[in-house]
């Protein structure tokens, strides 16, 4: 009966090396497949691990606005001066107050996109009215000579700007960019819609709008 012990003992060993799964052909054992042993190669992962986007948080969306802007915020009067509705409405938003809530909440939000579009409409309304009345070498917004024009290179010029200003992307003059091209379709439907006199001021309010609304802005 000796014999049929060390058979099964042989078999157990085989079966625990077929059953790895990151074994090799082993020649020595006819070919079946056994363990690596200890410091040999294994192939590495496919690619890097996956991740979640996470969005910025409300105090770096608070700072990101006033800095594309040029000095822009989302702010309101109520009677009793101007409040930043940001810091009115931080616990609303998720703002740890380290009492109750000691972490901010990354994961993106419909709450936050529909407050960041509440911004956008105050903030890009303001920003049109003001831009329109400076000069080319004081403006943030319209960076092209005349500032009502409408002709598809002075808008990419503007466009390309921004997209500089928005999400630090930069784009060589002339390059054919998806982006661009959506951003100035918007920038003529809104244009062509618009009452006579304001094509360029509702074209731009367009693009702002679009352009703070874009995912690329808040999220990384």
């Amino acid at each position: 009966m000796k014999w049929w012990w060390t058979s099964l003992l042989w078999v157990s060993v085989l079966t625990l090396g077929c059953s790895s799964g990151s074994s090799k052909k082993s020649p020595d054992l006819g070919g079946v497949d056994v363990p690596p042993p200890p410091g040999d190669v294994i192939d590495p992962p496919a690619g890097p691990p996956a991740r979640n986007p996470r969005r910025l948080t409300i105090e770096q969306l608070n700072r990101s606005l006033p800095i594309v802007t040029d000095g822009l915020s989302w702010t309101e009067d109520f009677g009793e001066g101007e409040v930043n509705l940001f810091e009115v409405l931080a616990s609303t938003l998720g703002v740890p107050d380290y009492l109750l809530v000691t972490e901010e909440n990354l994961e993106p939000s419909l709450i936050v996109t529909k407050f960041l579009q509440d911004a956008a409409q105050r903030i890009c309304v303001r920003w049109v009215e003001r831009d329109k009345t400076l000069p080319l070498e004081q403006r943030t917004l319209v960076t092209h000579v005349e500032w009502a024009s409408l002709s598809e290179v002075d808008v990419k010029t503007s466009l390309r700007t921004l997209h500089l200003r928005f999400f630090a992307r930069y784009i060589p003059p002339g390059e054919d960019d998806a982006k661009v091209q959506a951003h100035y379709d918007l920038f003529q439907a809104a244009s062509g819609a618009a009452p006579a006199g304001a094509e360029a001021s509702d074209g731009w309010t367009a693009i702002c709008l679009a352009l703070m609304n874009e995912p690329e802005f808040m999220m990384y």
